[in-house]
């Protein structure tokens, strides 16, 4: 996952300036300098980059929140960045492919699982020490 300050660079290669990014951001340019010396934005300016960037915004908004948290929080981003990322490459995979994955099964299965549904026709789920234990994926 790229950082806020590589979105940013992204931006103002699209934008030719930090100026023009920040005008079309609707925030200060000592705001652009501000998010360069500390690597940190808001939520908002976040997924109003990803607007202009035409990409994802819950891919900006996940690198915001990883650049402003600190310890366990920013562990378990770190981690819901990553599975987020297998999630759509696999379901990626699975579509380019035209295959049927019914299911594949990790060694780390822990009776703490936690759940998250990216699509209705693909689960991921993983233990308690944040590995993945299990993909239930139906491509049809």
């Amino acid at each position: 996952m790229k950082t806020v300050l590589e979105y940013l660079d992204d931006l103002k290669a699209k934008t030719g300036s930090d100026y023009r990014s920040a005008k079309l951001l609707n925030i200060e340019k000592s705001s652009i300098s501000m998010i360069r010396s500390r690597g940190k934005m808001s939520d908002e300016t976040a997924i109003k980059m990803a607007d202009l960037l035409g990409i994802d915004r819950n891919e900006v908004v996940i690198a915001a929140t990883i650049a402003r948290s600190e310890g366990e929080v920013k562990k378990t981003w770190e981690n819901i960045s990553k599975l987020s990322g297998i999630a759509a490459s696999v379901a990626i995979a699975c579509i380019l492919t035209g295959n049927e994955v019914e299911s594949a099964d990790f060694d780390n299965i822990n009776n703490n699982q936690h759940v998250i549904h990216y699509a209705k026709s693909l689960t991921v789920t993983w233990d308690a020490k944040n590995s993945v234990s299990n993909f239930n994926i139906k491509c049809l």
